[in-house]
């Protein structure tokens, strides 16, 4: 389906759930939204200023990551978001830089650049800047370098072979060799000048390790690899940005000409001030030009949507929320003297915007279920929260998250939303969550963390990431980030093209793994994920101290005074904070609401809060045990006395690994491991089983310990494991090429179930998984 095709059809999509319903239930709910509207109406508290933030986020670029947090990061830039920009049309030609990708929404390559900016920062930070390329099969085909001797006469190296033809000489042979992109190596038969056949290989005898052969009538020939280009970020950032600034407008006008009758057309345009505003923070010898840029369109936008055009309309208005986000950063950080004028627009923008305050308290309205933008409205109160200024606020962004956990909450900290939250709500760990929605749920989150202050926030944040961003991603290699899935499941027990499925509104391709499997959205904005997270690690105060707000190898320097995280977490138990204030200052730490027997420097603390540490000045060194236990959760659907059971501990779901069977579908980019491709992945170890609670077969915790410069998730050697006791349960079948609904706990107590004797199975972190199941019966 073409990309203009796919847009038309998301657009009908959305319009299709928000108002397809019968004419009298329309009436019904048009009197039941006035009717509660009222009581969700937050006006703008009318002065010219912004509710602080309990805790301001460091400038991007501030924070250099370390450890399994640095190789993480460098596995994204080695990944597709490092190579998009060479071989994805949407990236590659976009309608943003002159060419003609990206069409529809336009939403493709501002989603791409607000990861990209902070990326390049963080890596920039860590002397990281330029990270190996791949060879791509859509790149200039000069990737070799000729021999001048041409190969070895009487060798033969079989197998391997790639293509094979008659050619007029030797040296076409080679040739054809050299313009290949996927070409190592070559072999001749020459004895017959007049029929010289030539084989192409994708392998050579000095790759895997011999392997020739002598042979009559046979030359062989390796032809070296010119290295790559190699991976800059930094320079891709700037490429991007510079082209968007330097075309906006007269007006004011940033990117496509779109018609401006249409009030959709600024949602392509939300994500590129997101970027703007980073790459201000990260290079402040561009500030006050980006932010120039970034008033005028503000305030074309603000005109636009004063004047008689149509209000906001489709996702602009469902997703206002980012757009408002963006101008609360200019009034922090360059007002211009147009604070007024600012405030005038976030105004514009929430009152035409959907109304999430009441969707997430009584899932009436006019915002709708789909996922993603669920995920970015999550913040919504908090964003509200800084113009309004009215505490409400404040409890509609605890209520929310406690909503979406009862109705369609997922042991990862997610949600159900297989493109549409399911109605009537459903638990089911079969059901699916857009990685999109994934992304955007941890940057929400985080958001609301920084504005309200409250702990949980950032805890939901960091299970977030730690869980559900790294089980999207599955390769034969494991651990690296060159195929996702659009969605996933918690219990996942195939990745195919499944028909029939258990999701509602997404294609039969939307588990699989692969480049942009079912729709492409995902493939630009997965990119936001891991570093704006670790743009969120550190905090100042308003004491003018420094905030941990998560927990991950990192330092950065604030005023003077530098703060260095060092630690495995969350592979690991314990975190060294080393503090060396400019003056005395205080710091203020994050200890979760699971860590009920934390200890800062040995003393107990109170979990659920930011535990204060006093530094003087100089060195100061904190010890944080966070002395976690198992937990044993209650998710999926059902009662307490039937619901189905997750295994966590720390920030960390337990899943069962299922040892997969990959098929290759399609080959997109690159060479060797270094490939985008797709991927469908079937099982071929048991997953049916049923957990022992009975209080005599303990959980068994092991922690190997992170092994340095691996990867964090890998689907092998994991750093840590825990050993837990099951029964099989061969009647625990499949419904629809998925895991049917776990049954009923107690199962192996119910009548005609029959459950094998107790046995030990290895959890393994719900990331670092192929396939999985994360939600079992109790035996």
């Amino acid at each position: 389906m073409a990309a203009t095709q796919r847009c038309v059809f998301r657009l009908a999509l959305f319009a299709l759930v928000s108002v397809c319903v019968s004419v009298p239930a329309q009436k019904r709910q048009q009197q039941q939204e006035e009717q509660v509207n009222d009581a969700f109406h937050f006006p703008a508290a009318g002065d010219e200023t912004l509710a602080p933030r309990a805790f301001t986020p460091l400038k991007v670029g501030a924070i250099t990551p370390k450890g399994w947090l640095l190789k993480q990061l460098k596995l994204q830039a080695e990944g597709l978001s490092g190579h998009l920009s060479q071989f994805w049309n949407d990236i590659e030609n976009s309608i943003w830089i002159g060419g003609n990708g990206d069409g529809g929404l336009h939403e493709r390559a501002p989603y791409w650049l607000n990861g990209i900016v902070p990326l390049a920062a963080l890596l920039q930070n860590s002397g990281e800047e330029l990270l190996p390329g791949t060879v791509g099969i859509y790149k200039t085909k000069m990737n070799h370098v000729g021999n001048s001797s041409l190969c070895t006469e009487g060798t033969d190296f079989p197998y391997n072979d790639l293509q094979s033809f008659n050619v007029n000489s030797t040296a076409e042979c080679q040739q054809r060799c050299i313009e290949n992109a996927l070409c190592e190596s070559f072999v001749v038969n020459d004895c017959d000048p007049k029929n010289i056949f030539c084989w192409l290989k994708s392998s050579s005898a000095k790759q895997s390790g011999g392997g020739t052969r002598q042979e009559k009538c046979r030359c062989y020939g390796e032809v070296p690899y010119k290295p790559p280009p190699p991976v800059n970020i930094t320079e891709q950032a700037w490429k991007y940005v510079n082209y968007i600034r330097g075309h906006q407008q007269p007006n004011g006008w940033l990117g496509p000409q779109d018609n401006l009758k249409d009030g959709n057309i600024y949602w392509g345009r939300s994500n590129v001030m997101l970027s703007l505003a980073s790459f201000a923070e990260a290079y402040p010898s561009e500030f006050e030009n980006v932010t120039k840029v970034m008033m005028n369109y503000m305030m074309l936008a603000k005109d636009m949507l004063n004047a008689s055009n149509p209000p906001l309309a489709g996702w602009a208005a469902a997703r206002w929320i980012d757009m408002a986000l963006a101008a609360e950063w200019m009034i922090d950080n360059a007002p211009q003297g147009q604070t007024a004028a600012l405030l005038e627009y976030a105004t514009l923008l929430h009152n035409q915007g959907s109304n999430w305050e009441q969707w997430f308290e009584t899932f009436t309205g006019n915002a709708g279920g789909h996922n993603v933008n669920n995920a970015q409205a999550i913040k919504s109160s908090g964003v509200w929260y800084r113009v309004s200024k009215n505490e409400t606020l404040h409890q509609l962004s605890k209520n929310r998250m406690a909503n979406l956990d009862k109705r369609v909450g997922l042991p990862t900290g997610m949600f159900n939303g297989d493109e549409i939250i399911p109605d009537p709500p459903t638990r089911s760990p079969s059901r699916g969550i857009e990685l999109c929605g994934v992304v955007e749920a941890m940057f929400s989150y985080n958001t609301l963390f920084s504005i309200h202050g409250d702990v949980m926030f950032a805890d939901r944040a960091e299970k977030i990431a730690y869980n559900a961003l790294p089980a999207t991603w599955a390769s034969p290699t494991g651990g690296d980030m060159w195929a996702h899935q659009y969605l996933q499941a918690v219990n996942e027990i195939n990745a195919i093209k499944a028909d029939p499925h258990v999701w509602t509104h997404d294609g039969d391709m939307a588990e699989t793994y692969g480049l942009e499997p079912n729709y492409g959205c995902c493939t630009a904005n997965f990119n936001q994920g891991w570093p704006k997270f670790a743009s969120m690690v550190f905090y100042t105060t308003s004491d003018n101290g420094i905030a941990v707000g998560i927990w991950a190898p990192a330092s950065a320097t604030v005023g003077g005074s530098t703060i260095d995280i060092d630690t495995n977490y969350p592979f690991d138990d314990t975190a060294s904070v080393t503090v060396v204030a400019k003056t005395a200052m205080n710091v203020y730490l994050r200890i979760p609401a699971w860590a009920t027997a934390a200890t800062v420097n040995g003393q107990p603390t109170k979990n659920g809060t930011m535990f204060k540490v006093p530094c003087n000045a100089g060195n100061n060194n904190i010890l944080v045990n966070f002395k976690p236990d198992i937990r044993v959760e209650r998710w999926g659907d059902g009662d307490e006395t039937t619901m189905p059971y997750s295994v966590l501990r720390g920030p960390l779901l337990f899943s069962l690994p299922i040892e997969g069977n990959y098929t290759l579908t399609a080959h997109h980019f690159g060479t060797g491991v270094q490939s985008s491709n797709d991927y469908e992945v079937r099982p071929l170890s048991p997953w049916q089983y049923a957990l022992v609670l009975d209080g005599q077969s303990p959980f068994d915790v092991k922690i190997n310990g992170y092994i340095a410069n691996t990867a964090p998730f890998n689907h092998t050697g994991w750093p840590i494991t825990i050993s837990a006791t099951v029964r099989s349960l061969p009647s625990w079948g499949t419904a629809m090429n998925s895991a049917a609904a776990p049954p009923a706990s107690p199962v192996c107590e119910s009548p005609g179930v029959t459950c094998g004797p107790p046995q030990q199975v290895t959890l393994v972190p719900h990331g670092g998984t192929d396939l999985r199941i994360g939600e079992f019966p109790k035996a």
